[in-house]
C-alpha cells in the first residue's frame, strides 16, 4: 500500500506540476499579447499627435513622433496577428484584421497626404477621416484587450484550480500514508510479537533437546551450536551422545527440514526415537530403517524430512559402526588426512520402504571424528559462494588442538568467511578417543562460548544444558 501510494504521489505530483506550469505559461503569453495591444495603441496615438502638431505649427520637427511610430506599428501588429492565429482565438481574429485595414487606410489616405500637403480644403476632410479611423482602431484594440485579458484570467483560474486540487490530493495522500503506516505498524507489531513468542518457545525447546547428552572418560568431545541471524527462523539442528546399556556410546547428528516451532518440536521425535531404538537394536542401519517408518507415521508435517548420521562407538574394540541417511558433513581426520564418510541411505521421511546399510571403521586414539550439519558446508561468503565440503575438509586438516579448540576455531573461521551473517544454524560435534592408559583431559574453555570438559565422567543425572554449546545469539535465529 505504501509503495502504491508513493508511486501515485510521484505520478500525480509530476502531472500537476506540468499542468500548472503550462497554465502559468499560457497566462504569461496572454499578458505579453496584451502588452502588444498597448504598444499598438501607443504607436497609433503618437503618430496621430505628431501629424496634428505638424499641421498646426507647420514645423516638420513635430512629425518626429509620427515618423518614429510608423516603422514599429506594422511588425508589432504582425506579431499580434501570429499569436492570435497560433492560439486559435476566433474572437480576436476579426479585430486584428480590422485594425490592420483601418491603419492601412489611415496611413495611405490621411497621414502621407497630410505630411506632403498640410494645408487646403482637402486637409480638413482628411483630418476628419483620420479621427474616425483612429477612433475605430482604439475601439478594436480595446475589444482585443478584453478578449486577451479574459484568456489570461482563464489561464490563471485554471492554475489556481490545479493548485487547489493538488493541495487536496496531497492532503489525501498524507492521510492515506498515515493510515497505511498505522495499519502496517500494527500488523508488523503483532507479527513480531507472535514471532518472538514462537522464538522463545523454540529456544527453550531447542536448549532442552540439545541437553541430556553424556560424555565418557574414554573420549574428548568438542561441541558448538551457532544460531543463524535474526532474520532467519529457528530450525531443527540436533546433536546427541548417549551411553548404551552395553557400555558403548551412541552418537547422533541430525538436521530436520523446515523452520520455526514445528522444526524445533520435530527434534524431540528424532532424538528420543533414536535413543529408544538404539537400546533395542545395536545395528545403526536397522535403527534408521525402523525410525524412518516411525517418522513418516508420526511427523506432524508429512513433507518433513531429516538428514541424519547415527553411529555407535565400541570403546573396547575402538571401532565406529554407523549409518548415514543423506547427511553430508561427516568427516574423519586420520594421520593429517581428512576423508568424508559416505552416505549409506536416503533421507529419512522420503520413502517408507527405504533401506539403510551400516558401515564400520576403526578409530585410533589420535583420529578425530567431525560431525556437523549443513550450516557448515552451505555457509556463503559476500559473493554468494558456498563453503562446501572441500574447504571444510581443508579447515579440519589445518586446525590442531583439542576437539573443543577445533570446534571454536571452525566457528571463528565460519563467521569470518560469512562476514558475520550466518544464514543457517550449525550444530557441530567433534570426538576423539583417549588412549586407555591416559586419563581424559579437559579442553580449554573459550571466553565467549562455554565448552564441555573433554572427558567428563558419566553421571546418572543428565545436565540441563549441554556444555560446549554456544548460547544462541540474542539477535539470531535460523536453521
Amino acid at each position: 500500500m505504501l509503495a502504491i501510494a508513493l508511486l501515485i504521489s510521484i505520478v500525480g505530483s509530476s502531472v500537476t506540476y506540468f499542468q500548472v506550469r503550462n497554465a502559468f505559461a499560457r497566462h504569461r503569453a496572454f499578458e505579453q499579447a496584451n502588452e502588444l495591444v498597448t504598444s499598438l495603441l501607443s504607436y497609433q496615438l503618437d503618430a496621430e499627435t505628431g501629424l496634428r502638431a505638424f499641421m498646426t505649427s507647420g514645423r516638420r520637427a513635430f512629425l518626429q513622433p509620427y515618423l518614429s511610430a510608423r516603422p514599429l506599428f506594422s511588425p508589432t501588429l504582425k506579431q499580434l496577428q501570429d499569436f492570435v492565429q497560433e492560439r486559435g482565438i476566433t474572437d480576436a481574429m476579426p479585430l486584428v484584421s480590422d485594425v490592420y485595414d483601418s491603419h492601412s487606410t489611415w496611413e495611405n489616405d490621411v497621414a502621407r497626404p497630410l505630411a506632403a500637403a498640410p494645408t487646403g480644403v482637402a486637409a480638413t476632410q482628411r483630418l476628419a477621416l483620420g479621427k474616425s479611423l483612429v477612433d475605430r482602431i482604439q475601439g478594436d484594440l480595446a475589444q482585443l484587450h478584453g478578449v486577451l485579458k479574459s484568456q489570461a484570467d482563464a489561464a490563471m483560474v485554471q492554475a489556481q484550480e490545479l493548485l487547489r486540487r493538488a493541495a487536496i490530493f496531497t492532503a489525501l495522500l498524507i492521510f492515506v500514508f498515515g493510515c497505511a503506516a498505522i495499519v502496517a505498524d500494527y500488523i508488523r507489531s503483532r507479527a513480531l510479537a507472535a514471532l518472538e513468542r514462537e522464538r522463545a518457545i523454540a529456544d527453550t525447546l531447542q536448549q532442552v533437546f540439545l541437553s541430556g547428552w553424556q560424555t565418557r572418560p574414554q573420549m574428548q568431545v568438542g561441541t558448538a551450536y551457532l544460531s543463524a541471524t535474526r532474520e532467519a527462523a529457528l530450525g531443527g539442528d540436533l546433536f546427541d551422545m548417549r551411553r548404551t546399556e552395553d557400555d558403548r556410546t551412541m552418537v547422533l547428528v541430525a538436521d530436520i527440514s523446515g523452520k520455526g516451532l514445528h522444526a524445533a518440536v520435530e527434534t524431540a521425535l528424532v532424538k528420543y526415537s533414536i535413543r529408544t531404538l538404539a537400546q533395542e537394536d545395536g545395528d545403526p542401519g536397522s535403527v534408521l530403517r525402523k525410525f524412518n517408518r516411525t517418522f513418516m507415521a508420526d511427523a506432524q508435517d508429512q513433507s518433513s524430512f531429516v538428514s541424519l548420521f547415527f553411529g555407535i562407538i565400541d570403546h573396547e574394540s575402538q571401532t565406529l559402526r554407523y549409518a548415514n541417511a543423506g547427511h553430508g558433513p561427516t568427516y574423519l581426520r586420520r594421520n593429517g588426512d581428512v576423508e568424508q564418510l559416505p552416505v549409506t541411505g536416503p533421507l529419512i521421511g522420503v520413502q517408507e520402504d527405504a533401506t539403510f546399510s551400516s558401515a564400520s571403521l576403526s578409530i585410533a586414539p589420535k583420529d578425530t571424528l567431525v560431525l556437523a550439519t549443513d550450516g557448515l558446508t552451505e555457509a556463503r561468503d559476500s559473493s554468494g559462494m558456498m563453503l562446501e565440503d572441500e574447504r571444510a575438509m581443508r579447515w579440519i586438516a589445518e586446525i590442531d588442538g583439542s576437539p573443543q579448540a577445533m570446534a571454536d576455531e571452525i566457528v571463528a573461521r565460519l563467521k569470518k568467511y560469512s562476514g558475520g551473517r550466518i544464514a543457517d544454524d550449525l550444530a557441530l560435534l567433534i570426538i576423539r578417543l583417549n588412549p586407555t592408559s591416559v586419563p581424559a583431559a579437559e579442553p580449554s574453555v573459550p571466553a565467549a562460548e562455554p565448552s564441555v570438559p573433554a572427558a567428563e565422567p558419566s553421571v546418572a543425572a543428565e545436565p540441563s544444558v549441554p556444555a560446549g554449546i554456544a548460547a544462541p545469539e540474542a539477535a539470531s535465529h535460523g536453521t
